[in-house]
This record gives structure tokens, C-alpha cells and sequence, in this order.
């Protein structure tokens, strides 16, 4: 049996008083994480500016869209990982933030003392400090209770905050620390309550099949007027129909049908041409924002084609437009018309044709400019066509075609 030697000083373990420690107060650490908001969020927010629009998007055209729960966690996945890449880098460079370098304020490895800290005690701190925003901030509320006012990201790191100040904290009254210690475990026991019944409610619903799904696709439907055009979507099924309305082929609302449909089917490549489908059919101040919609970018192909048709045919506008679109193609056409070029406007009803959606659609044009060619072939005063261009062709196979003599 080993007896302890009483005579033999006691042991115990030596903790400096918060006293003899710079510790910075909590009113200047607030003050440093609010300039650190201002002056990360422009950052943060111009950097993951598109993937929040095409968010907002997804949500717009569907409240329950599974795409925009994934966007939104990619928005909060991008914005944990900004947020601790730009912390890490400034504390291991410069020992602060922003915002604490303005409020005199550095972080220190405590309690073996370094003369920097290394990037990663830098890491592990930013990482946990994001990830306490997540829990609410409840992680935080340890700065008001411990005696060196380390929150878990600073016991995490091993690093303190201290302030060069002359004056500093002397650290949490004794009932301002039982007070905290004591609201944070009803905190957490009240969040980990409501985890339990959570679990509970969401094993039940997987028992009970209630989460399995009922619901119909989407009540917009595609318009029935617009026939033979099984094999397309998205945009090219909404050019053709773009196309259809302004051969007065099908009605505005089956258009203003068809650019839902492609709003919801194939937002992120339809979406110009939904709003300048949109853009025709309305009318005084929602036209004009349908424009502004269609506008975003200026230098955009669709905005081209808009500014085409609000001032009444500027060709510039209409070069500047993608050729591959069919709209594209018959407003050229019917400007080769307008100027008398009836073969450069055969040539590109032609070369429409060759969809067959269109074919049928654009015969009338095909009527129309062949008559006028050869009315300026044998009605000199109309004027003639170029010496470069044999009518003759078109009004042959337009003879053929309609076996007229």
C-alpha cells in the first residue's frame, strides 16, 4: 500500500488572472466584427452575384424548386468559404481583420506564445468561427462568461484576442458568468429538444410515405397551336414560335404560353427570348420593363433584335443579332423585301423552310416574293432585278411547284 507524503507541498495548476492578460473588451470586438461586415460583404456579394441571381430565379418560377435549394446552398457553401478564406489570410498576415486592426485589436497563440501563428491555428479558428454563425451564434455567447473571453474558435486555435490599448478587460463578473453558463445550456437543451422531434416527425413522415410525390407537373403547358415541333425545347421551340407570331401564325396567348413554358422548362437559356416574346405582347410600362429585362446586357443578341423592332427596323440592330435564330432570319427577309431584293428574300425564306415547322407558314411569303420578282421582271417602271441574280430560277420552280403555266 503507497501512503501520500503529507509532508510534500500540494500541487496545483497555475492559471494566469485575466487581470495580468491585455484582453480585448467585448464592446470593441463587436464594434470590429460590424467593419468587418462592411467592408467583406461588397466583396462577397460581387463575387457570388450571378450564382444569386440564378437562385432567385429558380425560386421565382417555382417556390418549391428543387434547383433553387441547391443554388441557395451553393450561396451558403461559397459564402462559409470566402468568409474563412479572407479571415485566415488577414490573421496570418497581419494578426487581425479589418475591422480589428481599426479597434487595436490582434490575435495571439495563448497559452505557449508564438511570435506568429501559424496558417493553420489561422484556419481552424476562421472555420469555426463561420460554422458558429451557423449554430445560431450560440458559440459566441462564451466571450461574455470565460475569463479571457475565448469563445470556442479561440480554445479551438488556441489563439486570444488582446487589445493594445492601454486600458483592457478584467473579464466576466462571477454572476454574469453563471448567468450565461447557465442560459447556454438551456439554449442548447432547448435546440437539441427540437432536433429529437424533428427526427422523430421526418421518420414518421418516411413511414408513412409523406414525403413521396404528389405533385402534378407544372399546370403551364405548352401552346397546341404550335404543331410539329415535338424534337425542340427551350429556345429553339420558343424561336419557332416567336417566329409563328409574327407570321400571324398563332395567337399572343399562345406566344405569352409558350415563353412560360420555356421560363420554367429552360430558364437559364430561354430566358431572353421569354422576356422579348413578353416584350411584344404587352404593352405602355410593362413593355418598357420587359425591355429593360431584355436589356440586362446591351451588347446581347435578343437586346439587338428588341431594339430592331422598337425602332421600327434599324439594320445595324439586325446585324448585330444571331443570325442562327429564326426570328432573326425572317425579319431579315422582310427587310430584303422592303428594299426590292426579292431574291436575297427568297433565298432566306428558303433557306427557312428547310424547318418544317416553317414550311408551310412561310408559303405566302414565298408567293408574295416571287409575284414581285417577276413583276419587276416584265414591269420596267417597278424596276428590275440585279444583273447578278437570275430571277428566272425562283419563278420557274414556283411554276413548278404550283404547276401554273
Amino acid at each position: 500500500m503507497v501512503f501520500p507524503d503529507l509532508s510534500a507541498p500540494e500541487v496545483k495548476p497555475h492559471y494566469p488572472k485575466s487581470s495580468s492578460v491585455p484582453v480585448a473588451f467585448v464592446a470593441d470586438r463587436f464594434v470590429a466584427l460590424i467593419l468587418d461586415f462592411l467592408i467583406f460583404s461588397p466583396i462577397i456579394s460581387l463575387l457570388i452575384a450571378g450564382l444569386v441571381r440564378q437562385t432567385k430565379t429558380f425560386f421565382l418560377l417555382d417556390m418549391q424548386s428543387a434547383e433553387g435549394v441547391i443554388a441557395a446552398s451553393l450561396v451558403i457553401s461559397c459564402i462559409v468559404v470566402l468568409v474563412t478564406i479572407l479571415q485566415s489570410v488577414f490573421l496570418y498576415f497581419w494578426q487581425a481583420t479589418p475591422g480589428q486592426l481599426f479597434m487595436q485589436i490582434r490575435v495571439i497563440s495563448y497559452p505557449i506564445y508564438q511570435s506568429r501563428l501559424t496558417y493553420a491555428q489561422c484556419l481552424i479558428r476562421s472555420v469555426c468561427w463561420s460554422f458558429g454563425f451557423l449554430l445560431l451564434a450560440l458559440p459566441f455567447l462564451e466571450i461574455l462568461s470565460h475569463p479571457f473571453r475565448r469563445a470556442f474558435p479561440d480554445r479551438a486555435a488556441d489563439t486570444l484576442v488582446i487589445t493594445l490599448k492601454k486600458e483592457h478587460d478584467d473579464g466576466p463578473m462571477p454572476i454574469e458568468s453563471r448567468f450565461i453558463s447557465s442560459w447556454m445550456r438551456m439554449s442548447f437543451l432547448f435546440l437539441a429538444l427540437f432536433g429529437v422531434l424533428g427526427f422523430m416527425k421526418a421518420y414518421h413522415g418516411l413511414q408513412t410515405g409523406a414525403f413521396k410525390s404528389t405533385v402534378e407537373k407544372s399546370t403551364v403547358t405548352a401552346c397546341r397551336e404550335v404543331k410539329g415541333t415535338e424534337g425542340l425545347e427551350g429556345a429553339a421551340r420558343l424561336d419557332t414560335a416567336l417566329s409563328l407570331f409574327l407570321l400571324n401564325e398563332i395567337s399572343g396567348e399562345c406566344l405569352e404560353k409558350e415563353a412560360d413554358v420555356a421560363l420554367w422548362g429552360d430558364p437559364v437559356n430561354s430566358q431572353p427570348l421569354a422576356y422579348l416574346a413578353k416584350y411584344l405582347l404587352a404593352d405602355g410600362k410593362a413593355q418598357e420593363a420587359y425591355f429593360a429585362k431584355v436589356c440586362e446586357d446591351s451588347s446581347s443578341a435578343t437586346c439587338a433584335l428588341a431594339r430592331y423592332m422598337a425602332e421600327d427596323g434599324d439594320l445595324e440592330d439586325l446585324e448585330m443579332a444571331d443570325s442562327s435564330l429564326l426570328v432573326t432570319q425572317f425579319l431579315k427577309s422582310e427587310d430584303l423585301f422592303a428594299a426590292q431584293d426579292y431574291v436575297g428574300s427568297l433565298k432566306a425564306i428558303a433557306q427557312m423552310q428547310k424547318n418544317p415547322v416553317m414550311k408551310s407558314a412561310l408559303e405566302k411569303r414565298y408567293v408574295r416574293s416571287v409575284w414581285a420578282l417577276r413583276d419587276t421582271e416584265f414591269t420596267p417602271q417597278k424596276g428590275r432585278a440585279p444583273a447578278s441574280v437570275d430571277p428566272g430560277t425562283w419563278i420557274d420552280d414556283f411554276k413548278e411547284r404550283y404547276e401554273v403555266p
